[in-house]
């Protein structure tokens, strides 16, 4: 008998426990009042617990997600960095090609050599010595080129064609020694004489200057276009930079700095005229 009342004992409180239940799964999903209340007070409750627990397991946490996120995040930044290197790549070689635009409209745009034939070509090798004074350009007599003719850049005379080979040419600068001398016409006075190139990367002037022209230091010099000439006239040559009386009293000779910039050319402009061309 004892047993039979322990048994119905528990069944009961089973019984209880179970509708219990019941009635707080009921009232948990209609989010009654006394269990939400009932929540929030254990939640309040546990708050600190919750908040140390946090506190002591972040570090962990974080150190855990560094260890095991490493390799990612080397790869974003590898990504990152290429992407970066690319977008820079970029900017250089749009800036570079604007640039070259700009310097190649304003070498078509020489009004000196307007209604003269002309090729542009570009620089592909400098001087092969110290000794050397030529530049090699990337076009040749399949582009009507000939030995002789006029190279120029917007700043002023380069040089002339030394040597053609197929589709390439070599360009003989103003300032090599052995250059065969261009005429030459100072602004100013009117005067003309001519111009070859000297030793120290110059050009002088020591025929054609009378002892009595006035020349001053910074006066300019453009080619004179004188019959059967292969260099039209008016292109800046250079500018005098030293002016001293020859041997005889006669004449002036003239140190000359030239009007282009030898060092630094990268495209020049070919005139397509042997000779006559002023």
């Amino acid at each position: 008998m004892p047993r039979s009342r322990r048994f119905g004992r528990s069944r009961f409180t089973l019984i209880l426990l179970v509708l219990a239940s019941l009635t707080v799964l009921t009232l948990d999903y209609r989010d009654s009042g006394p269990v939400q209340g009932a929540r929030n007070a254990l939640g309040t409750v546990l708050s600190p617990f919750r908040s140390v627990g946090e506190w002591v397991a972040t570090p962990f946490q974080n150190g855990w997600e560094g260890i095991t996120g490493y390799d990612d995040l080397k790869d974003e930044n590898t990504d990152l960095r290429r992407q970066l290197d690319e977008v820079r790549g970029d900017e250089v070689e749009a800036d570079a090609l604007t640039k070259e635009n700009e310097e190649l409209r304003r070498l078509n745009d020489l009004p000196v050599t307007a209604d003269i034939p002309r090729t542009t070509a570009e620089i592909t090798s400098g001087p092969l010595t110290s000794f050397d004074t030529t530049l090699e350009i990337d076009k040749g007599s399949g582009d009507g080129i000939k030995v002789g003719m006029a190279v120029i850049t917007e700043a002023g005379l380069v040089g002339r064609i030394h040597r053609v080979q197929g589709g390439r040419a070599r360009v003989q600068l103003i300032t090599d020694p052995d250059f065969p001398g261009v005429g030459v016409r100072l602004v100013e006075s009117g005067d003309v004489g001519l111009a070859r190139g000297s030793s120290r990367g110059r050009l002088r002037v020591e025929e054609g200057i009378t002892a009595t022209t006035p020349v001053e230091r910074g006066e300019d010099l453009v080619t004179s276009g004188l019959e059967r000439s292969n260099y039209p006239a008016g292109i800046p040559v250079g500018t005098v930079i030293d002016v001293q009386p020859t041997e005889d009293q006669v004449e002036q000779a003239l140190n000359v700095e030239p009007a282009a910039d030898l060092d630094a050319v990268r495209f020049v402009i070919v005139l397509l005229c042997d000779e006559n061309c002023g």
